[in-house]
């Protein structure tokens, strides 16, 4: 969430906001790590999705919802069309498949491979936003970032972002048969958001490599 300078009140909702989804994808990420040891030796990693999904990361990823609203109303510089389709794709993922289809495609009654994609999803998504909203949160503190979480601002994506996508599109492809039973054009409807994925993953992408050249290219002039 890239800040156009804000001031008073807007500059103390955004650090709030940013605050404040810095310590639930925190919680989630830490409590999730927590219960892996345990739960890999004893081969029942389909348990963590219970524990941690309703209301943990439904909660969290929701509030995302308002980034789209920030970016709409002017309230932060980033492009409405590339914060809307990240938002959309996360909603998607966590109320149009994990929540309806979470016992059939993570959990008790799935394959180990929709587990793993959970988890794929949890800790590329959590270190992904632990990183971003604690990069503007402490900008909007008035404080320097340190270099080391710059660099992990715009260098960690290179592989967190795959993690993620190959995860999401895991649990979708898992979610089709499940789908099919709830209504034939359910099911269709996955299959064509599965043949978009990778053209919208690629401007995704790309926009972010070219964010990060942007950036370092400014940070390279100031010094």
């Amino acid at each position: 969430m890239s800040s156009t300078a804000p001031s008073g009140l807007t500059r103390d909702y955004l650090f709030t906001y940013n605050a404040l989804n810095l310590l639930t994808w925190g919680t989630c990420v830490l409590y999730t790590a927590s219960l892996l040891p345990s739960h890999l030796a004893s081969n029942n990693i389909s348990s963590i999705f219970t524990a941690t999904f309703n209301p943990l990361l439904l909660a969290t990823q929701s509030l995302a919802i308002l980034e789209v609203l920030h970016s709409l109303i002017g309230l932060v510089r980033a492009p409405f069309l590339t914060t809307a389709m990240q938002v959309a794709s996360r909603l998607l993922l966590v109320w149009g498949i994990m929540a309806p289809f979470g016992g059939d495609i993570v959990g008790a009654r799935s394959t180990q491979l929709g587990d793993y994609a959970y988890l794929g999803c949890v800790s590329a998504w959590g270190i992904t936003e632990i990183i971003r909203y604690g990069f503007f949160a402490i900008t909007l503190s008035g404080n320097a970032v340190p270099a080391w979480w710059t660099w992990l601002r715009y260098n960690t994506f290179y592989v967190l972002y795959p993690i993620g996508i190959s995860s999401e599109c895991t649990l979708i492809f898992k979610a089709l048969a499940p789908a099919a039973q709830i209504d034939p054009l359910f099911r269709w409807a996955l299959i064509a958001i599965l043949a978009i994925y990778v053209p919208g993953s690629y401007v995704l992408y790309t926009h972010m490599i070219a964010q990060r050249r942007k950036v370092l290219r400014g940070k390279k002039r100031a010094d």
